[in-house]
């Protein structure tokens, strides 16, 4: 019973020991633990610490290295890079966080499994004002086997876009070898420097309404920069991008492949060139490029740029004229750009353009179609191609979009002066009959060939359907002449033409003419600025005409019909002229029209704005079967009772008898000769009677 007091009291002092020393060892720790944390660790574990990252193959420079409650280990400051090369890639972080492999720690061994990366920044200059910059980098780097490392999680701004970045490096410690990050210089060093500064530049003037989204993936071996592979996908408003690609290095031979869709503005603030600005400022996009590209090259060449894939677009303007959709297979290389199979529709895919290919080539500014097909509105075409090409084919129309075959070249400069235009060599040939106008002429369906070719227009082979009857010619514009305008010739052969129909058109959609026309114009040299100074000749021949309500024929069939009533107004049964024209005068001697009962001849001139002096002869039955020659020449004194000098106007002629005094022929029509003996009454007071 003695010993139990003894007992208990050792047992008590034993827990007292023990809590005393376990307090001491939390209160070392705690101690410890701040001292860690106040003033960092000791230097042998920092070199212990250092040596393990230096085995991973990390090199870090660093202000302190300490305890943190809730991270651990962690480094403070660290920087990455030779700051004393002036354009050297630096990377800073503000804290990184070690994490320790525990069961090495349980072996005796500090190894670190891997980093936390917290408020990174990687800078890069390019020149001493201008900077590339990676800002607010947070990532997670594990290390693996083979000396793989892992990134997750990385996240990261970069001018005003959001970067996410993943991948796996095999052997990544061998990066560090790689002369880029040597500060060695290769001779493309210069070049990739340029193109990086021209990036910058674009980058600044880059603004979003909603931050792009960047996702990046690289997967590769450290040992060799061309295993490497890159995948980026990029979203912003509507753009959604995927770009898979690997290079040689970082300033020789890539590769990427790019698809998805693409708002074409983006690319705006990387236009380098006037030229390249000006031909993206004709568009105008409702919806975005859709593309599956594959892009080589050489990163500091562009001219070592090839490209094939597919592209199509949709819902787009180009200098206003809107369009449907065109889409096609491309390649590009050496500065020329092909599209096979192209296909454009507008008007809800009424209108059409295909093609085996166009050729845009680049060096000398040329747009190559061949064996293109069109079911489009010409109009709408030249709008398209610029405001000059329009204005020089406006005043010929085709009332509905013509179907043609289309080869040839055409610039793709705007057309300042007709020196842009010289290389054009465009030929379209006209498959079906289309309905076309040209000043006051139309026609239901013409067919033919237009060749533009340089500072000429070309039409051949023209046939067409003509008011009633058929047509076929051809013209020649030439563009070259120091006026607005052009000077041209054209040839236009009708036979068959319904001589109301083509009045309609050319003077009063209710005149009463009657007739079949043909006939041959041959226009050698007019000017546009004035379609009334044409030269040339033709002839015209009428069948079974009534033309008396045309003033200037029907200007004897009162006398006529005081003869004979219904003489002056019988049908011609035939009529025909031969005639030239020298500055929109035309002269004819021949002009001859045939009535059963008399002959009316013409000679003289009429100029294209309808002044006429001419002087007209009626031989009455001239035409009678047999007996008229006789009786003609019977008659021949009193044919020249109605021989008759015309001058005035087409519209209103005047009239004066060339061999008999006026008041004799009072008799034969005697209001209109009392009006002329007493002219200078206004006559027109009392409305005419209606007919």
């Amino acid at each position: 019973m003695r010993l139990q007091p003894a007992f208990w009291r050792k047992c008590r002092i034993c827990f007292r020991w023990c809590r005393i020393t376990a307090l001491f060892a939390v209160l070392v720790m705690v101690c410890a633990f701040v001292w860690l944390n106040r003033i960092g660790l000791p230097d042998f574990l920092k070199t212990r610490l250092v040596e393990a990252l230096h085995s991973r193959g990390i090199q870090l420079e660093f202000s302190r290295m300490r305890m943190r409650v809730t991270r651990g280990l962690v480094v403070e400051n660290v920087r990455v890079g030779d700051a004393r090369i002036p354009d050297n890639p630096t990377f800073s972080v503000g804290e990184v966080q070690l994490q320790l492999d525990f069961r090495a720690l349980l072996r005796r061994r500090l190894e670190i499994k891997g980093l936390v990366l917290r408020q990174g920044k990687l800078v890069w200059p390019i020149t001493p004002t201008n900077t590339l910059a990676l800002d607010n980098i947070h990532t997670d780097l594990r290390f693996q086997v083979n000396d793989t490392w892992s990134l997750d999680d990385f996240q990261a701004d970069f001018a005003g876009a959001k970067l996410a970045f993943s991948g796996d490096v095999i052997h990544a410690p061998e990066i560090r070898n790689w002369k880029f990050f040597q500060g060695e210089k290769s001779r493309d060093y210069g070049a990739l420097k340029g193109q990086l500064q021209k990036f910058s530049e674009a980058v600044e003037k880059t603004h979003y309404d909603s931050p792009p989204h960047l996702n990046l993936n690289v997967a590769g071996d450290g040992r060799d920069i061309r295993s490497f592979s890159v995948r980026l996908a990029i979203a912003q408003a509507r753009t959604r991008l995927e770009l898979e690609g690997s290079g040689e290095d970082l300033t020789k031979f890539y590769h990427w492949r790019i698809r998805g869709m693409v708002e074409p503005e983006i690319v705006r603030p990387f236009l380098t060139t006037s030229n390249a600005i000006h031909g993206l400022n004709q568009f105008t996009f409702a919806e975005p490029l859709a593309l599956d590209v594959n892009v080589r090259g050489h990163l500091d060449d562009y001219e070592s740029i090839s490209a094939s894939g597919h592209v199509a677009l949709t819902n787009f303007t180009l200098r206003g004229q809107a369009m449907d959709s065109v889409a096609g297979e491309l390649f590009y290389a050496n500065r020329v750009l092909k599209f096979f199979n192209p296909g454009l529709s507008r008007e809800n895919g009424a209108q059409k353009m295909t093609a085996d290919m166009i050729t845009l080539n680049f060096t000398n500014q040329l747009i190559y179609i061949t064996n293109g097909f069109s079911i489009a509105d010409p109009d709408a075409i030249t709008r398209a191609i610029g405001p000059k090409t329009w204005r020089l084919i406006e005043p010929y129309h085709f009332l509905k979009p013509p179907t043609a075959r289309v080869n040839g070249c055409v610039s793709m400069r705007d057309v300042k002066s007709l020196h842009d235009v010289d290389d054009a060599d465009l030929r379209f040939d006209i498959l079906q009959p289309a309905p076309f106008q040209w000043l006051k002429l139309k026609t239901p369906g013409i067919m033919g060939t237009i060749h533009w070719l340089g500072e000429t227009l070309v039409l051949t082979n023209l046939t067409a359907t003509f008011y009633g009857g058929d047509g076929n010619g051809f013209a020649f514009f030439d563009f070259s002449p120091p006026h607005p305008g052009a000077d041209y010739q054209f040839m236009v052969d009708v036979t068959g033409v319904n001589l109301y129909r083509l009045a309609a058109d050319l003077s009063s959609p209710t005149n009463r003419l009657e007739g079949t026309l043909a006939g041959r114009l041959f226009v050698t040299h007019a000017d546009t600025r004035d379609w009334r100074t044409w030269d040339g000749y033709g002839h015209v021949n009428l069948h079974d005409g009534l033309i008396w309500n045309v003033p200037i024929f029907g200007i004897l069939s009162p006398v006529l019909n005081t003869v004979s009533p219904g003489l002056g107004n019988s049908r011609a049964t035939d009529a025909s002229a031969k005639f030239t024209m020298t500055n929109g005068v035309i002269f004819t001697d021949s002009l001859e029209m045939r009535t059963l009962m008399a002959r009316l001849n013409y000679a003289g001139t009429v100029d294209l704005k309808q002044n006429v002096n001419a002087r007209v002869t009626a031989q009455l039955l001239r035409d009678t079967w047999a007996v008229g020659p006789l009786i003609s020449t019977v008659m021949w004194p009193v044919s020249k009772l109605f021989e008759y000098k015309i001058t005035g106007t087409l519209e209103n002629p005047k009239s004066d008898p060339v061999y008999v005094p006026k008041f004799l022929l009072m008799p034969l029509h005697p209001i209109r000769s009392i009006q002329e003996i007493f002219p200078g009454g206004d006559v027109s007071s009392s409305p005419a009677p209606q007919k």
